[in-house]
């Protein structure tokens, strides 16, 4: 994995040495109202990062995460991740949250059009899905932004504080993605065949 940059952020790889900072923003309790954390102390946190796969390439599965930093701040203000299942290596899911003082900034459309560039380009995905919780408006506001088609509601689809919750499933494909003009990847540059 890569440190990605935008023009104002830095996204920086989760590996062993700063797990402790990503599971430092977990901690934020307004950050699970909308999602499923892990649950779980700093070095259990820190031990199963350790088993990530380290670098993202076509046909790798597993989570990858980075923290995301605002240039000039020290601390990171969320983070973003993709997860490709065994089962399906082609398509990723993608997540994302910023902390509270940093909402409403556009932190997070930046960051996950970075992450979704990554997606298409590195692991060589044909699709990535995000999924949100219906009431979750800043987050489906900004998969609008994106262009991600809305694909329905997924009935009992995740769990968020011990509830099980109907999600909407959101959906990119890589040709639209390279055509919405979201992409921070010059076209030329092109992406994996």
């Amino acid at each position: 994995m890569r440190t990605l940059r935008t023009e104002r952020l830095r996204l920086t790889p989760v590996t062993v040495q700063n797990a402790g900072a990503l599971w430092q923003v977990l901690q934020q309790p307004d950050l699970r109202s909308y999602q499923e954390l892990p649950n779980m102390g700093a070095a259990a946190f820190i031990d199963m990062v350790s088993k990530r796969p380290k670098s993202l390439r076509p046909a790798t599965s597993g989570r990858f995460e980075w923290l995301i930093y605002l240039h000039r701040v020290r601390k990171p203000v969320g983070w973003v991740s993709l997860r490709i299942a065994e089962r399906d290596l082609q398509t990723g899911e993608i997540g994302y949250s910023i902390v509270r003082d940093f909402r409403g900034r556009g932190i997070a459309t930046e960051a996950v059009r970075a992450l979704v560039d990554e997606a298409f380009a590195q692991a060589a995905l044909l699709r990535v899905n995000a999924f949100c919780v219906p009431e979750n408006m800043p987050s489906r506001r900004l998969l609008e932004r994106l262009a991600f088609s809305p694909e329905g509601v997924l009935p009992r689809g995740a769990t968020v504080n011990g509830q099980v919750v109907d999600v909407l499933l959101h959906r990119m494909d890589r040709e639209r993605w390279r055509q919405s003009g979201n992409s921070m990847v010059i076209p030329a540059s092109g992406y994996p065949a």
